[in-house]
């Protein structure tokens, strides 16, 4: 490693630690933000700036196929139950969407730690089934936002999403799914209310080719999918809207050369951009929205700068009440590692990429509740956290129907 990688990753290393406790202070007090604001501005500038200098460094280090988009490897389709309704479906006010990470939908996938000797990892704790009490209350978060379309991240496969949505939801949402890339097998899924008279084309990017001197055993750009919804009126045509879904390589690494994986999610980032203009030239003029779990904040971590630069712009960011970047209000994760302390972050979100993102009426990070619907704090605790459904909290958003649909 050069003096200059070593100056600038040490600098991150600080500020990122710094800012942490910062924000940890501001989790305390909440009403407090003006610290917590800066910290996360600095934090983003350091981070970008350095994160560049470090890629001029060494270029090699992410490497995107820069070719043509590969054709969609899988593609499922999903005919509307009642066409005839789609003329009163097309004169309502809104449409909701949300997203959810729901830590293993119904079956725990077991746990995984790096073997020393190959340095790939191995399973330390078989499959369990997930208890049925936060089963239950993944449903009942899905059923109290009541979306229309909503991402789901960590879900086994088909058979667990179908039996989810018949047995858990009481058959009100029709499933979709494509198995992805995931080696432990939790994968993207779409739930799509049955009321809505819409034809989707779910199309899947699992096979986007990846090449990095530092992970020459990966040969696919993204960990899970990039899932992609064309939500089309039931005559056909171009889209109304364009939905994405992803779920970002998590930090967790046994990688010394990328210990938090940010290579590949650099790199992911980057594929996401040239998909996004591949379906823009596709489609001109259709909104797109990309959603899911980014396993990093998009709003200041350095491998979300492409999205950044492209404009791409939070729902949180759209509304009439917006909260600034690291309010309380957006948090959506907490990790708590063993002898150090919690960190809350938003590692989802539902972003807008231009010029369409003039259409949000309302958007929030959903909020946990006690037996007797009082809002839950967040877990302060890794045995709090356990209480919850999930590790995270969905978000959702109500979108101008009558504006989507005018795009057209």
């Amino acid at each position: 490693m050069t003096l200059l990688r070593l100056f600038i990753l040490s600098a991150v290393l600080f500020l990122n630690l710094h800012c942490a406790h910062t924000h940890l202070d501001q989790l305390r007090a909440p009403n407090n933000l003006k610290s917590q604001r800066d910290c996360v501005g600095q934090f983003s500038a350091l981070n970008t700036q350095s994160y560049k200098k470090l890629k001029a460094v060494n270029k090699r280090s992410v490497e995107v196929n820069s070719s043509a988009i590969l054709p969609p490897s899988e593609i499922l389709t999903l005919e509307p139950l009642e066409p005839q309704n789609y003329k009163r479906f097309s004169e309502e006010n809104k449409i909701t969407i949300s997203t959810y990470n729901v830590l293993n939908l119904k079956q725990m996938v077991g746990r995984y730690e790096p073997d020393l000797t190959t340095g790939r990892r191995v399973k330390t704790k078989p499959e369990a089934p997930k208890s049925q009490s936060q089963i239950t209350g993944v449903a009942e978060v899905i059923k109290e936002i009541s979306p229309d379309i909503l991402f789901l991240q960590e879900v086994e496969g088909v058979e667990s999403l179908a039996n989810f949505a018949e047995q858990d939801l009481q058959n009100q949402w029709r499933p979709l799914i494509i198995k992805g890339n995931d080696s432990r097998g939790i994968h993207i899924g779409v739930l799509i209310k049955k009321t809505i008279p819409l034809h989707f084309d779910y199309e899947s990017h699992r096979d986007e080719p990846f090449s990095n001197e530092h992970h020459p055993e990966i040969k696919k750009v993204f960990s899970r999918d990039f899932a992609v919804l064309l939500a089309r009126p039931p005559t056909g045509g171009d889209p109304l809207f364009i939905l994405a879904g992803v779920h970002g390589k998590s930090k967790r690494s046994e990688n010394k050369l990328d210990p938090e994986s940010r290579e590949i999610r650099t790199a992911q980032e980057e594929r996401m951009v040239e998909i996004i203009k591949y379906y823009q030239e596709k489609h001109p003029n259709i909104p797109i929205m990309l959603m899911g779990d980014f396993n990093a904040e998009v709003h200041s971590e350095p491998e979300y700068s492409a999205l950044r630069e492209f404009n791409i712009k939070d729902v949180l960011d759209l509304t009439p009440n917006a909260l600034p970047v690291g309010d309380f209000g957006r948090i959506t994760h907490t990790y708590h590692p063993q002898g150090g302390s919690r960190k809350a972050s938003q590692l989802d979100s539902i972003l807008l990429v231009p010029p369409h993102q003039d259409f949000v009426l309302k958007a929030e990070v959903y909020r946990y509740k006690n037996e007797d619907g009082s809002l839950k704090a967040i877990p302060q605790t890794y045995a709090e956290r356990q209480t919850n459904p999930s590790d995270h909290y969905p978000i959702w958003t109500e979108l101008d129907l009558q504006k989507l649909i005018k795009r057209n």
